[in-house]
């Protein structure tokens, strides 16, 4: 005899349900099936192979992890230091970077301004060779520097009776090719004085012994030049070491503690803005105040 078709098709149903409580209650149960989640559809691709890693920032960033996935060394830097100037650059990026000193973090810093412009400074000869041959593709100058750590308390102490070291009436102080002052870094390679540097990141030179040129020329350089900015924004700079009495001495009379926006570990962050936009608060040379603050 013939089923009529709805009690055909209520069988069938009910035969289904069955089946399939059945079905998740053995994928549920079973310790040989665990439940797996679905996984979404692959995307479809529509570049050509080969494309990729076409955008240089792409290419760096997977060159840096390669680097730092197979080498034992350890970056100067801790990684909260390293997230502090991430922070910023994941703003402002791309930027003008201005990195005093080479090391193993360097290919790090390229990589982190994709589509930027990175530039390193490094005074050590045999360093300088170490790294370019280890990361041909960073952008650096070996430089020279005419300051020792065991000069820097007279430096500072003196530095204000240069009127070519300080901030005068309507006039800042110039970096290139002012010899006359002692702290100035007069003879860069001509692409750092014919830039504007949006984040500068001194880490160098040597600073430990009492021979090594120490890190008071390159203080007072980043000062001036985010003084003497005339583009647009604030100049972000870092300086790393500060738990050492001259880089901590020379912070505070030249990048300024009303400056100083954050820290950690061992790395202080300033954002300088440029004396065009600051108020009337520049004290002249000759009196016991902070001339650049």
């Amino acid at each position: 005899m013939k089923l009529p078709g709805r009690r055909l098709l209520a069988v069938a149903a009910a035969a289904l349900l069955v089946a399939t409580s059945l079905l998740v209650a053995t994928l549920l149960t079973s310790p040989a099936l665990p439940f797996l989640p679905l996984l979404p559809c692959l995307p479809a691709f529509t570049a050509p192979s080969g494309a990729g890693y076409e955008p240089s920032g792409l290419a760096t960033l997977a060159d840096a992890a390669v680097y730092y996935a197979t080498t034992r060394t350890v970056p100067q830097q801790s990684r909260a230091e390293f997230a502090l100037s991430l922070d910023v650059l994941r703003r402002r990026a791309p930027v003008r970077l201005l990195v005093f000193g080479l090391g193993h973090d360097s290919p790090l810093w390229h990589a982190l301004n994709p589509g930027g412009a990175t530039v390193f400074l490094e005074e050590d000869p045999e360093w300088y060779r170490v790294v370019r041959s280890q990361s041909p593709h960073l952008r650096a100058h070996l430089v020279r520097y005419r300051t020792r750590l065991d000069h820097a308390d007279l430096l500072l102490g003196s530095y204000k009776q240069f009127p070519s070291c300080v901030p005068g009436t309507g006039a800042e102080p110039a970096v290139r090719a002012n010899a006359a002052c002692p702290l100035a870094l007069h003879d860069l390679p001509p692409e750092v004085y014919e830039n504007e540097w949006d984040v500068l990141m001194v880490d160098a030179p040597k600073g430990y012994f009492p021979s090594a040129p120490g890190r008071m020329a390159a203080i007072w350089t980043a000062a001036a030049m985010a003084r003497a900015r005339r583009g647009e924004g604030d100049t972000d700079v870092f300086l790393h070491d500060v738990d050492r009495r001259v880089e901590r001495m020379y912070a505070e009379e030249l990048l300024c503690d009303r400056f100083r926006v954050g820290g950690t570990g061992r790395l202080w962050h300033f954002r300088i803005p440029p004396v065009s936009r600051r108020g009337n608060t520049t004290t002249t040379a000759g009196g016991g105040e902070k001339p650049f603050c």
